[in-house]
């Protein structure tokens, strides 16, 4: 049965049964609870008012900062003041906050303040009629693609750590772009209730198998009853082939809902086709319903004009992309007033015979402002009267510039160490490869390094893990400011670098450069208020006498190595 999301309270849908606790409880006991329970989070209240919260989301980050969890009580970690809503907001609204707040849970109080129940994105899917889910037939339409995806041997740690970034609440574990396993923020509660070592064990150890998933195609409402029956919030989606497509969450079925707001106008629209047929300048009378509908679309411009393209309505988001008052623009014609060809691919006129034969032209739009840029997704839509007759366009961008950031920011995790920001394991293969193929058609050597600390763990057993971080950091640094700008600095994990020199003019051209390395590694590191004196060994092997792939080049550089630590550290040894 449909819901009238713009009518229900929210009081008659929220989930009354909250688990509490008071903020004296152990934190080794909230979890404990969270994890038996198979809840998302726990509010914390003090004489039945809430006082904060505790997601799986702020374990996540607790467990990435390795926080100790013994002797630790609840309050001391939870998230306060925590957002609260009265029970007497319709569920429209609702929506609208949790876009804004950009957080899954509402706690719900009543008009005392006191505790009256959590509203979740759950709880507003599970209330959904059928015809809000036809604006978003497939899933492709609200799919993320960006997924982040680790593979079986990462450690149990650095995917914690990837998940621990923005947007980010689960890592696909994959091997050949197939789903093997998933390691969500559930699984993390899991797993420090369980006291498992985060540290060394690997990700395929822990993660949940086999990963439910969807084919590309599949349509939306049947992914969000398939995630209702196996009580999950995302699915992975793959295509024909079996490989990675995407991911859909609650968030992302959530976010979909923003195409009724644009019915909702068309509706209103519609409703005053007697105002239309008596002047064209009427065509979108703003009522205060409207005003406050169009207002209160989250990141989204909205311009109505009519058949002629004088502009009918110009909301507050339209103003500063445009980057002019509604009052200047009201009533001139777009053509003029808006130069949409600067920031898209089209103009106003071809995107009109577009939507003429199509219903609706889409299109991607970016501007710089102040050095930086802003990315939209545009769309022009036709209003039709009753007859069918096309009497208006309504043209929207919306604000996606926060999630093409989290994209880049999962492709730089992808193939960036997450301490240095150095290139990692991916990215040197890639970049390997490269030099190999190059050395193939050019006949021009290089060399490979794997450079390792000596006595590394002393520094971590002594002075503690951070000042182990910052070390690296350090090194990181030193090595790039040594090298040339076409040369590669990767970390490997630990204290392992791997130096990748695509091109070299002769076989003593490596051995000079792992020389003037050993040398300015005699000299101390400065990390923090501690002067730390290390030095490094170098294993060296020469591309393509030494090997034509990434694995025996390796092998055989490891092998180097070893024989430097045999012999006593602080030296390099080319591979014979």
């Amino acid at each position: 049965m449909s819901l009238p999301i713009n009518k229900t309270r929210i009081r008659q849908i929220i989930s009354r049964q909250v688990v509490s606790v008071t903020p004296e409880t152990p934190l080794s006991e909230a979890i404990a609870i969270m994890a038996d329970a198979k809840i998302s989070c726990l509010v914390i209240v003090e004489k039945k008012r809430p006082l904060g919260i505790f997601t799986e989301r702020d374990l996540v980050k607790l467990a990435n900062r390795k926080t100790a969890i013994a002797n630790r009580q609840i309050g001391e970690v939870m998230t306060s003041p925590v957002v609260t809503i009265p029970g007497v907001l319709t569920v429209f609204e609702a929506y609208s906050l949790m876009l804004t707040n950009r957080i899954r849970h509402h706690v719900v109080v009543d008009h005392f303040g006191r505790l009256l129940g959590l509203m979740t994105q759950t709880d507003l899917i599970n209330h959904l009629g059928h015809e809000y889910f036809l604006e978003m037939r497939k899933i492709e339409q609200v799919m993320t693609t960006g997924v982040m995806t680790v593979t079986p041997d990462l450690p149990i740690s650095d995917a914690l750590a990837a998940m621990a970034g923005p947007g980010i609440s689960c890592v696909v574990v994959e091997d050949a772009f197939r789903p093997l396993g998933i390691l969500t923020e559930r699984d993390a509660v899991r797993l420090m209730s369980e006291g498992i070592d985060l540290e060394n064990g690997p990700v395929s150890s822990v993660m949940s198998t086999p990963v439910l998933t969807v084919k590309v195609g599949t349509t939306v409402h049947k992914a969000t009853m398939l995630m209702k029956k196996e009580h999950i919030r995302r699915v992975v989606v793959v295509g024909e082939n079996g490989t990675i497509a995407g991911i859909i969450t609650q968030s992302d079925i959530i976010k979909g809902l923003e195409g009724k707001y644009i019915e909702l106008l068309k509706e209103i629209i519609r409703e005053k086709e007697d105002v239309f047929q008596q002047t064209a300048r009427e065509l979108l009378d703003k009522t205060i319903y409207l005003d406050n509908i169009l207002s209160s679309t989250i990141n989204m411009a909205i311009i109505a004009m009519d058949s002629s393209f004088v502009i009918k309505y110009f909301n507050p988001m339209a103003e500063k992309v445009f980057d002019c008052r509604s009052a200047v623009a009201i009533g001139h014609s777009a053509l003029g007033l808006l130069t949409l060809e600067e920031i898209s691919t089209l103009s106003l006129p071809l995107a009109k015979e577009i939507v003429e034969k199509e219903g609706k032209c889409l299109f991607p739009a970016e501007i710089k402002r102040n050095g930086n840029f802003l990315y939209y997704d545009g769309s022009l839509s036709g209003i039709l009267d009753k007859q069918g007759r096309l009497v208006g366009f309504v043209l929207m961008l919306n604000d996606i510039t926060e999630r093409r950031h989290h994209e880049d920011t999962i492709h730089n995790l992808a193939y960036h160490d997450s301490l240095t920001g150095l290139p990692n394991r991916t990215l040197l293969y890639d970049r390997l490869g490269q030099a190999l193929t190059a050395t193939k058609r050019t006949g021009i050597g290089g060399a490979l390094m794997i450079l390792d600390l000596d006595r590394f763990k002393d520094v971590n057993d002594t002075l503690g893990h951070s000042m182990g971080d910052l070390l690296i950091k350090a090194v990181g640094e030193r090595l790039e400011g040594l090298l040339r700008k076409s040369d590669t600095v990767s970390r490997m994990g630990g204290d392992e670098f791997v130096l990748l020199l695509p091109t070299i003019g002769s076989l003593e051209s490596a051995v000079v450069s792992a020389s003037k390395i050993i040398a300015a590694f005699r000299k101390p590191f400065f990390c923090g208020e501690h002067t730390l004196n290390v030095t490094a060994s170098i294993g060296i092997v020469d591309f393509p006498d030494d090997g034509d792939d990434a694995e025996t080049l390796l092998k055989k550089a490891d092998i180097a190595l070893y024989r430097v630590k045999g012999q006593g550290r602080d030296n390099y040894q080319r591979y014979t």
